[in-house]
């Protein structure tokens, strides 16, 4: 009982936004006509078992003209006026369809809106870093949040609404077969006891008692199915990584060690899914078996009656379809369990994703920033740096960077100039202290580039509009940071990340500063793949295209460090 509230409340979490959200007019609109046209196949589906009683027992009674007339037109019994059974198959038929198409339109409208409010959630307020930072420190699942955006938002919204639909239809189906098999079944008489509807009772201990052995077959495909989405991605993943880095791995002749590592992720692919595998031979034999049971029951508890001579052909196939129908709808957990399984680990996946966002943006700055308008220097006071496991990396920083000035934050590697970077730039959240910063704009570069997908055009400008610069602008650009040969070829798209050079595409960050035209600039080893006349060149472009910038250069490099007038050793701040 406590898994199914906390699947109730993990549906709720996910559907909520969505359905009263600025689209849930045609949500709502969609939900009802949906709910609207599967009310109306069962209603059919019930008028339907009318005719195949006339047709069934006009078969037995060899009476040629109202089995056509059961068929094709329409007959009057003593319940009324009965359509022929091809009469309610046409707009059952267009119904059907009508649902499945509006249920596809709705599947595809809630996974946009999803698709986009989650996209941006991971995106804002830097919620993708902080999560890649922080998920060796979650209690909760932080893998993969590409595949929960593209796979399992898609499959959450196709499998909520079927499974809904189809709870909704067994509900109507249970509710319109359950009086008419009570009628049709009539009483039965054991050792003098008198049991009115008997096929209605058998019909429901025959579900409990099938439901509850599904349950208990199938119970363990549930996690089952959760760690399966979980390691399918791992691979997926570990084949894109190798893809990005194949000139790495054929430089440094490590193509067998990452193939042992894809062979490992691999079988515990096939581990896993093989134990589904054998948990869902079982469940299907069951579940197979007892449908062909369920059949077959009914016709011969049904035969009874029909043998005494208390109900014609039609009718017993009418109660052998009611049974079916009623058996059907009562026991629908227990026919689905394998497709609810599945989306049970779905639901699980995407809620952690969804908490594990909510989560990342919970670490706010604890650093008191002040944007002064009048000031020009920036000023760090008593700032704290800590490492995301709490543990202190910088302690008691207290530094002025003064304005127009070209500045060096030297140490030796690892002991925190590129976080505390991070911290200036208000996306490491794990520090506390005071800064005081000039009301100007500023540029931050990482040391490895980042390259989106596009031509080079957007990739030079990024992360600004292409479309607002000039071609003649950017191909001066391209010559003075030193890859004239890209100037013709603007408007090329390829994954340029393997086609460019690290050096090539470490000149393409100074060409966006060049663009940008900031006022400080951040650089962060940005140098680190040329050498030093490529370096001094492209100083020298930036103090003379932008004479009043401020540079604060992140490097251990004495030749970068002669660049600057002024050089910060952050050794003395290290934490204890």
């Amino acid at each position: 009982m406590k898994q199914l509230f906390q699947m109730m409340g993990d549906l709720w979490f996910l559907s909520r936004p969505y359905f009263s959200s600025e689209d849930r007019k045609k949500a709502w609109l969609l939900i009802i006509a949906v709910l609207g046209l599967t009310l109306l196949m069962v209603g059919l589906d019930v008028w339907q078992s009318f005719s195949r009683n006339i047709y069934y027992t006009a078969l037995q009674q060899k009476d040629l003209s109202t089995f056509l007339r059961g068929l094709f037109w329409y007959s009057h019994t003593s319940e009324g006026f009965v359509p022929g059974f091809f009469l309610i198959a046409i707009p059952a038929l267009l119904a059907g369809v009508y649902a499945t198409y509006l249920q596809q339109l709705l599947q595809l409208r809630w996974r946009t809106w999803m698709t986009r409010s989650m996209s941006q959630q991971w995106l804002h307020q830097n919620t993708a870093f902080l999560i890649a930072m922080q998920a060796a420190n979650m209690d909760i699942g932080a893998d993969n949040p590409d595949q929960r955006i593209q796979e399992d938002i898609d499959r959450f919204a196709a499998d909520t609404l079927t499974q809904f639909t189809s709870l909704f239809s067994n509900l109507i189906t249970l509710v319109s077969y359950i009086g008419l098999l009570w009628v049709l079944s009539g009483p039965l008489v054991i050792f003098g006891l008198r049991i009115p509807g008997y096929f209605l009772w058998v019909a429901l201990i025959y579900s409990i008692i099938a439901t509850i052995i599904t349950h208990f077959c199938g119970r363990k495909l549930i996690n089952l199915q959760t760690q399966q989405q979980k390691v399918e991605a791992d691979f997926r993943y570990a084949l894109v990584h190798i893809r990005n880095h194949a000139a790495s791995i054929a430089l440094t002749g490590g193509g067998k060690r990452e193939q042992g590592a894809l062979t490992s992720r691999f079988t515990a692919v096939y581990d896993n899914f093989f134990l589904i595998m054998k948990r869902s031979k079982w469940l299907g034999l069951l579940t197979s078996g007892l449908e062909v049971l369920s059949g077959n029951f009914a016709l011969l508890v049904g035969s009874a009656r029909y043998f005494a001579g208390k109900i014609s052909f039609g009718t017993l196939m009418q109660l052998v379809l009611a049974f079916s129908r009623v058996q059907g709808a009562l026991g629908w957990i227990a026919s689905s369990y394998s497709s609810l399984a599945e989306w049970r680990s779905n639901v699980i996946r995407l809620a952690m994703f969804q908490r594990m966002m909510a989560r990342a943006r919970e670490y706010e700055q604890t650093i008191e920033r002040q944007t002064i308008p009048d000031l020009s220097d920036m000023i760090l006071q008593n700032v704290d740096v800590f490492k995301p496991d709490g543990s202190i990396l910088l302690q008691n920083v207290s530094l002025t960077l003064p304005h127009g000035h070209s500045i060096a934050l030297a140490g030796p590697s690892g002991i925190g100039k590129s976080t505390l970077l991070r911290v200036m730039a208000n996306i490491w959240p794990f520090a506390s202290g005071c800064i005081q910063q000039p009301q100007l704009r500023m540029m931050f570069m990482p040391q490895r580039p980042y390259l989106p997908l596009g031509n080079l055009k957007q990739i030079l400008c990024y992360p600004l509009e292409a479309e607002n610069y000039d071609d003649t602008v950017l191909q001066q650009i391209l010559r003075q940071i030193g890859l004239p040969q890209l100037a013709s070829r603007l408007k090329d798209e390829e994954v340029w990340e393997q086609t460019l050079s690290p050096g090539e595409q470490q000149r393409l960050m100074f060409g966006r500063i060049l663009l940008n035209k900031p006022d400080w600039v951040f650089l962060d080893e940005a140098t680190s793949n040329l050498d030093e006349d490529a370096e001094n060149i492209l100083y020298a472009h930036l103090r003379q295209s932008l004479p009043n910038i401020t540079i604060v250069s992140v490097t251990h490099k004495p030749s970068l460090q002669a660049q600057h007038n002024l050089i910060i050793d952050i050794t003395r701040f290290k934490g204890a």
